[in-house]
């Protein structure tokens, strides 16, 4: 219900100091009659109705719960009905919406309080909310799921029962199968993806992902507040020698750098040590202002290094958030100067552990594809499991992937004249099918038989980076996508790897056993492993049924 015209004077004038001789109040008065002009002409308006509504709220709020903060949040409140009722009567729309989102977010806050306190929150109260709160509630959490706004079950020893993980730029989902079907572990994950086709896949896969484009979205959204976990792995094509790298010019790395480094004065972590807490004010700069230098770039997406650092730090400048890690996965070449900013920022920002490892996927059973992974720690505990095998983990060969006989040479780069002189291609992109494979590319779809020409299947590209023979490589758009679906299969995270790297963040200290049972079920190769395989190793299997959520 909004508030009258007459409701909103009467808390302006309670609101007001009082004044202090009469030509002020002669002053104060013809404001307040102008005030209530502006209120009158816009009345009816969606946006200043939101905005005497949240007034409302806020001011019985504050009436109900005395004290200086209380009572601010509804002068500031009162005060935006005045503002809004200027910016509508003068056009200025933009700030006309700013003002009624900011309005629907505290009347949303307010609605999410008051449900928790209510009692605990189930699923079946959640199932019975009525509509406009579940609206409200929806769009409050949007694009996230209405149920992360509230805390995840705990164990009687405070332990959180089901962590949650938001995994930035999942792709088709080769972090989260690390994570769900070789570990086994019983999280939460949401990710984000702008491919269609990739969220597609991942989705067919059984996986919640959300079709958006990342720098859109909100780090503070408060269904954020309770992720325990975040993981990026951002475009490396701007970072790779095989690229033309337009993200290792020094112009490049300067611009990102700064980025980085204004990130954490707008989240609010910039020491300062005349602060009790430690730190400075936040700068009052938005994201788009922070990222607002990273339109200088040739390549936009070395900018999106950038996401690295401003969303945990937007998570963790949320009150309340218990945001405790943060993984990372980039091309192996990344600038040093870059990976020394993040990790600046993040041990400013109190993670106390940061670390970082090149791996090559080789090591974990998979082909040749070697990535820089970085992680942050926040907390008590340091990890302590390894992220490196007691021994390499064996790895098949080309041949054994796809199913052809040994002795063979496949080409990568297409069909070029042979060498009689070294028996090999001309212009190189010939190799031994008897060997682990090379790292996958976009290409893949094309490499084949020097001799007979024969292709491999989207299937044997997805299973030489580590997914199952079985899994749902989805297009989206005109054509069969082929070039599509394999760009999705060379960007991904190889599952091994990120089982390797979750088991150091979980402390699970089996993770070794379970990749290798993976990689023996996935090639049928000899890898050490005892023929009893973890029961929770679901390999194969249908999984859940897909969901995903619109931008």
């Amino acid at each position: 219900m909004g508030t009258t015209h007459a409701s909103a004077g009467g808390m302006l004038h309670l609101l007001r100091p009082a004044a202090l001789n009469p030509d002020f109040a002669a002053a104060a008065a013809e404001q307040e009659a102008d005030d209530a002009a502006a209120i009158a002409a816009a009345a009816g308006h969606p946006a200043l109705t939101e905005c005497q509504t949240a007034a409302t709220l806020l001011t019985e709020y504050a009436a109900l719960n005395p004290d200086p903060e209380t009572e601010e949040w509804a002068f500031n409140a009162v005060e935006r009905i005045v503002e809004c009722a200027y910016a509508v009567t003068e056009g200025h729309e933009e700030r006309v919406e700013e003002l009624a989102r900011e309005a629907r977010g505290e009347r949303a806050a307010i609605a999410l309080g008051r449900f928790e306190d209510r009692g605990p929150v189930t699923a079946d109260r959640l199932a019975a909310l009525d509509d406009e709160t579940r609206a409200l509630l929806e769009w409050y959490a949007a694009p996230f799921p209405i149920e992360w706004l509230f805390a995840p079950e705990r164990d009687t020893f405070g332990r959180i029962l089901r962590k949650r993980v938001v995994v930035l730029f999942h792709g088709p989902g080769g972090l989260s199968l690390g994570l769900r079907d070789i570990l086994g572990a019983d999280v939460d994950i949401i990710g984000i993806d702008l491919d269609g086709g990739a969220v597609a896949t991942a989705v067919a896969a059984g996986l919640r992902v959300i079709h958006a484009d990342v720098t859109a979205l909100d780090p503070e959204n408060p269904a954020l507040q309770f992720v325990s976990i975040i993981a990026l792995t951002p475009p490396c094509q701007a970072f790779t020698p095989s690229g033309l790298g337009k993200g290792r010019y020094t112009g490049a790395i300067e611009i990102i750098c700064r980025v980085i480094w204004e990130a954490g004065a707008a989240a609010g972590f910039l020491p300062w040590e005349h602060s009790e807490t430690g730190y400075a004010p936040r700068s009052g700069d938005t994201w788009e202002e922070v990222r607002a230098p990273l339109a200088e770039l040739e390549d936009p997406r070395a900018g999106l290094m950038a996401e690295v650092i401003i969303w945990p730090l937007g998570m963790l400048a949320r009150p309340g958030s218990i945001l405790e890690c943060v993984m990372v996965e980039q091309s192996s070449a990344l600038p040093r100067q870059i990976e020394d900013a993040l990790f600046g920022e993040l041990a400013q920002a109190g993670w106390h552990t940061t670390e970082a490892w090149t791996l090559d996927a080789v090591d974990y059973g998979a082909s040749h594809r070697k990535r820089r992974f970085m992680a942050a720690h926040r907390g008590a505990e340091k990890p302590f499991v390894d992220v490196v095998p007691a021994t390499p983990i064996p790895a098949p060969t080309f041949a054994q992937v796809v199913g052809w006989p040994t002795g063979r040479t496949y080409l990568t780069r297409g069909h070029r004249p042979v060498d009689p002189a070294t028996g090999r291609a001309k212009g190189g992109g010939s190799r031994s099918a008897d060997l682990p494979s090379t790292c996958v590319t976009a290409t893949a779809y094309g490499w084949a038989d020097s001799e007979t020409g024969e292709t491999i299947s989207q299937s044997d590209i997805g299973r030489l980076v580590g997914f199952p023979a079985d899994y749902p490589w989805t297009h989206v758009g005109r054509g069969r996508g082929v070039r599509n679906k394999a760009q999705q299969a060379a960007d991904a995270v190889c599952p091994m790897v990120s089982a390797a790297i979750f088991g150091r963040i979980l402390g699970d200290a089996d993770w070794e056993t379970k990749v290798r049972a993976y990689v023996h079920h996935l090639y049928g190769i000899d890898t050490g492993t005892a023929a009893a395989e973890p029961e929770q190793l679901d390999l194969f299997g249908e999984g859940p049924a897909p969901t995903a959520t619109a931008a």
